[in-house]
């Protein structure tokens, strides 16, 4: 009879298939979708999950810019002055996310940037005969930008034993733009189907520059629509000032006349309010620069989100005019 203390060394020797189930079971514990596993990375450490999505910002800036609104309106007394307040709790909400935003944009901007150069020399040295692990572990410690990190994080999960093709997935799904996950399934698909590695890193690296170029050529063709938008609302302030200067004064000189000859004419001019017309045209303004600033966003980056910068500006140029110069 067995000691039950005893241990059975047969039992517990473990095979190369055995290794690679523990693995598969580890990776998958590692990269498990459940919302609370989510929700606790989160609250851990929400400032990294809010730099990978700059739109959970809104969870921090949204209260703060409730706090303001309730405080300002209970200091104005919902005056006509609590449109100031108003507006600039709606730029609490609405800064911080498009800041992050913009930043991650630029971070992926530089990264696409040094992408195709990374694949050619990748391809280069696996030419030369070095394995693909050997070479980008050697890219790694080179100057590639922000990509420098993300080469680093491939080169830990080859050392880990993860192919190069699942490496790639992971580092496409992380940066996320059409650019990199076009490239990264052309090479995976051609290097499945049994194609050269060399040759389809180079095919990808051409394919990646030029993708890279068009994206340029129409940015730099769209950027005269965002200028058009701009133009369009300094007009439409102009004209809003022109009526604040001109038809306001008239209307309310018309309305005192009425008023003094009474009868019908007070009845046809009713009671006419400067001030009201003003805070109209005030509103106006507002709502004209933050839609305007989101079609800019959508028409010259093809981001709704990327128009907040356009709408904040164009907002705060709209405040300016009525507050020092309307």
């Amino acid at each position: 009879m067995k000691n039950r203390d005893t241990i059975d060394e047969k039992e517990y020797v473990f095979t190369e298939d055995d290794l690679l189930i523990e693995k598969d079971k580890v990776l998958l514990q590692m990269e498990a979708p459940g919302k609370w596993i989510y929700i606790r990375h989160f609250l851990k450490s929400p400032q990294q999950q809010i730099k990978k999505e700059p739109a959970y910002a809104i969870l921090f800036s949204i209260p703060l810019a409730l706090i303001l609104l309730v405080l300002g309106g209970l200091k104005t007394g919902f005056t006509p002055a609590f449109d100031n307040v108003l507006l600039f709790a709606i730029l609490t909400a609405i800064v911080p996310p498009g800041f992050l935003h913009q930043l991650k944009r630029r971070r992926v901007k530089r990264i696409e940037q040094y992408f195709p150069n990374f694949l050619r020399d990748v391809a280069e040295m696996n030419r030369s005969g070095m394995t693909l692990t050997k070479s980008v572990g050697t890219l790694s410690k080179g100057e590639y930008g922000d990509l420098t990190i993300e080469i680093a994080r491939i080169n830990a999960m080859l050392s880990w034993g993860i192919s190069f093709e699942d490496a790639l997935e992971k580092f496409a799904d992380r940066v996320g733009t059409p650019l990199i996950y076009r490239s990264v399934a052309l090479i995976n698909q051609a290097s499945r189907a049994g194609g050269n590695v060399p040759d389809v890193l180079e095919v990808a690296a051409k394919d990646a520059y030029v993708l890279k170029m068009m994206v340029k050529d129409r940015a730099s063709e769209m950027i005269i629509y965002v200028v058009i938008i701009y133009m369009s609302f300094f007009v439409f302030l102009f004209v809003i000032g022109i009526l604040s200067y001109s038809f306001i004064p008239v209307m309310a000189k018309a309305s005192i006349s009425a008023n003094t000859i009474g009868g019908g004419a007070v009845e046809f001019m009713g009671v006419f309010d400067p001030e009201m017309f003003r805070r109209l045209f005030f509103h106006a303004s507002l709502i004209q620069g933050f839609s305007s600033g989101l079609v800019a966003g959508q028409m010259g980056e093809g981001e709704v989100i990327a128009g907040l910068k356009h709408s904040v500006i164009l907002s705060l140029i709209a405040w300016v005019s009525f507050t020092f110069f309307i």
